[in-house]
């Protein structure tokens, strides 16, 4: 369990969570293919990231890359994910819906 609640504020939803920030859900779209961006930036860029590609589509995306991202995901949204959640994710979509359902 985490505390977490959304509010709104000037026509805005915001995310109230465990690290004490507050965050746009906008800014969790952003957060998360910043992350991607930074994990993958031999092979990806701004221009060419797409939510729905998959984990085969990324030459770099191994096991090892897999727990990057997981690392880099609980650390920038202060959330743990369980490996039962996270084990089968192959898109970065997928890792958005994780993270919006943890802090919802």
């Amino acid at each position: 369990s985490q505390l977490s609640y959304f509010f709104y504020f000037h026509n805005k939803i915001y995310v109230y969570y465990q690290k004490m920030l507050f965050m746009d859900t906008s800014q969790i779209d952003e957060q998360l293919k910043s992350i991607f961006l930074d994990v993958f930036q031999a092979e990806l860029s701004d221009s060419t990231f797409n939510w729905e590609k998959q984990q085969n589509d990324y030459e770099n995306w191994d096991s090892f890359g897999h727990l990057r991202i997981i690392s880099e995901i609980e650390e920038k949204f202060g959330i743990k994910l369980d490996i039962d959640d996270v084990i089968y994710i192959t898109s970065a979509s997928g890792f958005l819906k994780i993270i919006k359902d943890k802090i919802n």
